[in-house]
């Protein structure tokens, strides 16, 4: 008896072609439409299943690669532990990442712990191994400015949680430092902010969606393709995508997020160890036996000694010539032609130790010149600042920009708390603040963080924390701005405001020596060519 036909077969065939073209979305759509109507349905049961498991590989693909970049970030921090702890997470999931095994050994290694070998094919992935405390680096004191000042660094780069475990080891190695609980507590309440679940907004009438315009719709496909090169892990056609919006002078933060993720994942794969197969050749055929040559070849005629060719016997008594009496046997006549040939070996012997001898003193005229300009940059620039130049800074800005006076006049009355002169410039600075008035709030401010408008941003920031100075929170929101600004503001040339930024930022935050240490390098930057900055930009964010 002839079975049915199916009556979904054309929304199956139909799935199936979605799913083979990578849109398994819709594919998983038409499959669970037809299991509403039919929840017996093997095949469509079946293509649901092979969704669930593409969803969960593209999901496992994602968290690796973000814990792949974070555990870098940690490893050029110097903090090894902490990115050995990311990487190894990683292979909790997958043994068989290469990336993520070769930078856990590589940290291993800097640890002094045994490496961890590749697991074989065959075997199967290890269970995961219960949490335990990491050891310490040998040979590294830990003190607790340096911790918070590695928590800063951390939350600055989004890694809330590993921010927060710095901060409390500092607290417990120097309960009383003043800026850890500040900084704790601020961490913690945007962990609770993130975590707290969103009211549902009551229903509203939608307005008709504008149409975008042409030029909008086009700038959002061509970051959409970047951002599918780097999911397709083709690395580097994704740094020419997001190489080309760079060059359009946008601010948006995925352009700027998808081009680091995609250098360092290229950098990755190029520093990843390559194996070479070798493939035997084949041994070559066995050449034909035949007889030895001793039985095929004529043996040569016995040796009569030495012996002067025929057209040269009886030299000495052709007419004309008179050799001397001693060169006239075969023996004296080798000697001297031996003695001959040694002269004209040790002439070519002394011309080649003369050339070697010029070419080295030209390599190392060379070298010499060559290494002129690099000892010029590898000296050790100086960060501290005296008491003068703060002062001298302060009275400075006083008129022009209140905010940068009062930290420094803050700054020069901490060392100097006994000078009259500190009391009175801060009175002067605090009367020329209060006559600022803040130009938004903190929901201004992160509107305009979400629509990537980082001057307004900083404009809003700024204002409001003219009004509060000491706000531990405002410092720590205007360090991110400005930071954030600088590279593009070097980018474009704008070396004037870069600097402005870099001087706020030190001001702001003192005993952070990392500001100087950017004003330094922004100095260096500006007498490269333009040609050779933008690798060095950077490393000014």
């Amino acid at each position: 008896m002839p079975t049915a036909p199916d009556p979904f077969q054309t929304h199956l065939t139909r799935a199936a072609a979605l799913f083979q073209q990578g849109d398994v979305v819709q594919a998983g759509q038409i499959w669970q439409a037809i299991l509403k109507r039919d929840p017996a349905h093997r095949a469509a049961r079946a293509g649901l299943y092979q969704v669930k498991l593409v969803l969960e590989q593209r999901n496992g693909q994602a968290d690796h690669e973000r814990l792949l970049q974070e555990g870098c970030t940690l490893f050029d921090m110097g903090q090894v532990q902490d990115a050995l702890h990311k990487w190894e997470r990683i292979l909790a999931g997958n043994p068989r990442h290469k990336l993520a095994l070769a930078y856990a050994n590589d940290a291993r290694r800097e640890l002094g712990l045994p490496v961890q070998g590749a697991p074989s094919e065959d075997a199967p992935a290890p269970p995961d191994a219960p949490s335990r405390p990491a050891p310490e680096t040998p040979g590294r004191t830990e003190s607790a400015a340096q911790l918070v000042l590695e928590g800063v660094q951390l939350y600055d780069m989004g890694m809330a949680e590993e921010a927060i475990g710095k901060w409390e080891r500092a607290l417990r190695l120097d309960p009383r430092h003043k800026d850890a609980p500040s900084y704790l507590a601020m961490a913690r309440r945007d962990l609770e902010e993130a975590a707290r679940p969103r009211p549902a907004a009551p229903a509203r009438p939608v307005p008709p969606r504008p149409e975008p315009d042409a030029a909008a719709s086009r700038l959002e496909a061509q970051i959409g393709q970047a951002e599918l090169l780097l999911r397709q892990q083709r690395l580097e056609e994704a740094v020419q995508a997001f190489q080309a919006l760079l060059d359009q002078e946008l601010q948006d933060p995925r352009v700027l997020r998808g081009y680091h993720q995609a250098r360092a994942l290229l950098a990755a794969r190029s520093e990843a160890p390559v194996i070479a197969l070798s493939v035997a050749e084949p041994p070559p055929s066995p050449a034909p036996v035949g007889p030895p040559p001793a039985l095929t070849q004529r043996s040569a005629p016995p040796r009569g000694g030495l012996h002067l060719p025929r057209g040269m016997q009886g030299l000495g008594r052709m007419k004309g010539l008179a050799l001397p009496r001693w060169l006239d046997t075969p023996r004296n006549l080798a000697l001297a032609i031996g003695l001959v040939v040694v002269v004209l070996a040790g002439l070519v012997v002394f011309g080649a130790v003369r050339r070697e001898a010029a070419l080295k003193e030209a390599v190392a005229a060379a070298k010499q010149s060559a290494l002129k300009p690099v000892s010029r940059m590898v000296e050790i620039p100086s960060l501290t600042e005296t008491n003068e130049a703060v002062h001298l800074e302060a009275e400075q800005a006083l008129d022009g920009n209140p905010l940068l006076a009062y930290f420094r006049a803050q700054e020069w009355q901490q060392r100097e708390p006994d000078n009259p002169a500190s009391a009175d410039l801060m009175a002067r600075v605090k009367a020329k603040l209060a006559g600022i008035k803040a130009s938004g709030t903190l929901a201004d401010y992160d509107q305009s963080l979400l629509g990537g408008d980082l001057d307004g941003a900083r404009r809003c920031i700024l204002g409001l924390l003219a009004a509060a100075p000491d706000d531990p929170e405002l410092r720590a929101r205007a360090g991110k701005v400005v930071l954030a600004l600088v590279p593009l503001y070097a980018g474009k040339d704008r070396m004037d405001d870069a600097r402005d930024a870099l001087a706020l930022g030190r001001a702001m935050f003192p005993q952070d020596r990392i500001w100087p240490a950017r004003l330094k390098l922004l100095e260096a930057i500006q007498a490269m060519p333009k040609a050779d900055r933008a690798p060095w930009i950077q490393l000014l964010g």
